[in-house]
Parts: structure tokens; sequence; C-alpha cells
């Protein structure tokens, strides 16, 4: 078990060694905080609810759920892009993927907020 948290751990530090994948796992992890940001600011203004049948029970009585729910996602799947066995590039635009696909849900909330959606 140690092993194979020692193998996956080195395959964090290999990746994260390129600037261009530090900077894009950056911008995801960003954009996950934004969401998480907005997402409160929605819930708690008692305009909107959430609309992930999932979540949506917890995070219409605990809005401030939403930030703990989105940093715990986004360490799960930065690790899992992370430790996967993928070449420099394929990995980079993977990431870059998840990153600009990422943006989707702040920016929708922030138009529903300030009522342009």
């Amino acid at each position: 078990m140690a092993a194979l948290a020692r193998e996956r751990a080195m395959l964090m530090r290999d990746a994260l060694a390129w600037r261009d994948v530090r900077v894009v796992v950056a911008l995801f992890c960003a954009a996950q905080l934004l969401d998480g940001v907005t997402t409160y600011l929605a819930l708690t203004s008692h305009r909107f609810q959430e609309e992930n049948p999932l979540l949506s029970g917890v995070l219409d009585t605990h809005p401030a759920a939403a930030f703990g729910v989105k940093v715990a996602l986004a360490a799960v799947v930065v690790t899992i892009l992370l430790t996967l066995r993928l070449r420099w590039r394929l990995r980079l635009v993977v990431i870059s993927l998840f990153a600009v696909l990422s943006l989707v849900a702040p920016v929708e909330n922030l138009l529903h907020l300030v009522g342009v959606a």
C-alpha cells in the first residue's frame, strides 16, 4: 500500500515538474474555487436552488458545504489526472479540457447572479 502511494506521489511530482501542467492545474483549481464561491453566493441569496439532485439536499440546507464538496472533488480529479499514465502532451490536453470545461459552471452562476441568464 505504501509503495503504491509512493509511486502515485512520484507520478504527480513528475507531471507537476512541467510549468504548463502547473498552470493548467492551477486554472482548474481556480475555476473549482470560483464555482464554489458563486454557488455559495447563489444559495445564500435564497433566489436559487442547487440543481444537482445528488447534492441539492445538503447544499440547500448548508450552502457552505458547496465549498468543501468542490475542494474535495477538485483534489480527487487533479490526483487522477496527474497519476494517469499518459504522454506529456496528451496529459496536458486532457487537463486543459478539464480546466476549460470547469469554467462553464462559475460563468453560468455569475450570469444567473447578475440577472443576465
